[in-house]
């Protein structure tokens, strides 16, 4: 799924292929957060979208025999869809930027989206019940016929059942349902029809840390019902506008997420695995929940402290663990800045977590400034496509869940112009060759350094 913007903030264009791992490169203030959160915004406009009625004004495939395909070479089908979901999405643009940013102040001329790389053939039917139902009762079952990406097994994803519908009735509904599992699917969100709107989707701020220590006080000071929260605008003759807390959606939706998260004790091997790592290899200790407060115990003492007397680098790692641990299942992940309070040896560490974390499902998106933290991640990347990767993986110390089991990675440049306004530029990838991606910004500040060093020295 292509997302494309135009003229939104400072950003002029972008055209960001949302692939399992997309990486955002760029300078302070060039566009990368706000970016980030305007992708947020749409995924959830798009979750808030009930199958029931999703472009229930769509009728450009009709139900024959029970059954609904869609061939994955069908471009007519894909255009005409999306057509018709970008015309939803440019008349809700408005509300889209104002539910997320909470403010009137943001403009953005065009927000749309585009299918590509379509893999997959999709199939709905429609059956009589089981035996052992009414024989009024119906039942739709979704499935790829590929079983590549939704369900490894090849066994149905999802059944909805349809009791007393007229056949109009019928096949309206099934074609809802069935365009609202297509794009959930080409976004990576996991399809529950009995809980479509569930949240999905979490932005881990750069200011994640100090977040972090503050958000009990937050909303112990704030008086207000977190579960009926709506936008609340300040808004004077003179049209200036502000939200009363001075945070974004995402933001304050992270903030939620921690005060809700609650530990899970099933798990799934992926999970155990990935929390293992970083036990492991980032913090030397393990964290746990004790009450709502997320304790730390270090691998050489009995004793655990509360994540605020702990270091910034466990702090950092804290939110990422909750994912793992929690109840709540998130299928897209925006991680801003993610080498922050961490050592350049600890980011060789983090971009191990982050293929194993996109290796597990987990779609993200990752914004960095370091050049040590995209060197690791383009070291990592590249590994994967190199044909003799397992003599590699022996020799470099790794190991085989380091390397993507999917190449479906992206990695975007913010290049900030002579009037101030960001392009996002995708950047190369030179993977046939054996190396990664070529990120300009981190080379010409390297070179510079290097000059200057020559130059210090007295080298000509």
């Amino acid at each position: 799924m292509i997302v494309h913007v135009r003229n939104f903030g400072k950003i002029e264009s972008a055209d960001i292929d949302l692939s399992n791992l997309t990486i955002f490169v760029g300078e302070n203030n060039s566009g990368k957060s706000y970016l980030m959160q305007l992708i947020y915004g749409l995924v959830e406009f798009i979750l808030e979208l009930h199958p029931v009625n999703f472009l229930k004004n769509f009728n450009y495939r009709s139900i024959k025999d029970g059954v609904i395909e869609v061939d994955k070479t069908d471009v007519e089908f894909y255009n005409a869809f999306c057509n018709e979901l970008n015309r939803l999405i440019d008349v809700h643009k408005k509300n889209i930027i104002e539910k997320t940013f909470h403010t009137h102040s943001l403009k953005i001329d065009s927000l749309s989206l585009e299918f590509n790389d379509i893999e997959d053939n999709y199939c709905l039917e429609i059956k009589e019940a089981d035996n052992d139902n009414s024989d009024n009762d119906f039942y739709s079952t979704i499935k790829d016929k590929k079983f590549v990406l939704i369900n490894k097994n090849g066994e149905t994803i999802h059944k909805a059942r349809f009791i007393g519908f007229s056949l109009g009735q019928l096949n309206s509904q099934s074609m809802s349902l069935f365009l609202s599992y297509i794009v959930f699917d080409q976004f990576k969100l996991l399809f529950n029809v009995t809980n479509p709107q569930e949240t999905q989707i979490l932005y881990l701020p750069a200011s994640r840390s100090g977040l972090m220590l503050l958000y009990t006080n937050f909303f112990a000071n704030s008086n207000e019902d977190i579960n009926n929260k709506g936008i609340i605008y300040d808004v004077n003759d003179t049209q200036v506008v502000e939200n009363e807390f001075g945070l974004t959606e995402p933001v304050y939706n992270f903030l939620t997420f921690l005060l809700k998260h609650k530990t899970s004790e099933m798990l799934s091997d992926d999970n155990k695995d990935i929390i293992s790592f970083i036990d492991k290899n980032i913090i030397n200790g393990s964290m746990e929940k004790t009450g709502n407060t997320m304790r730390y115990k270090p691998a050489s003492s009995k004793n655990s402290l509360p994540i605020y007397l702990s270091s910034s680098l466990v702090s950092e790692l804290t939110p990422i663990y909750q994912i793992l641990s929690g109840i709540q299942r998130y299928s897209f992940i925006l991680y801003d800045e993610i080498e922050t309070c961490q050592h350049p040896t600890k980011q060789l560490q983090l971009a191990r977590l982050l293929i194993r974390m996109v290796n597990a499902g987990y779609r993200m998106i990752v914004s960095t400034h370091s050049d040590t933290m995209a060197s690791a991640i383009n070291n990592l990347i590249s590994l994967s496509f190199k044909e003799n990767k397992d003599d590699l993986i022996s020799k470099l110390e790794y190991e085989e869940a380091d390397i993507l089991k999917s190449t479906n990675v992206k990695a975007y440049q913010f290049v900030i112009g002579k009037n101030g306004k960001t392009k996002v530029i995708e950047v190369p990838n030179k993977f046939s060759i054996g190396f990664g991606f070529d990120f300009d910004i981190f080379n010409k500040t390297n070179d510079q350094l290097y000059n200057d060093a020559l130059k210090i020295a007295g080298v000509e």
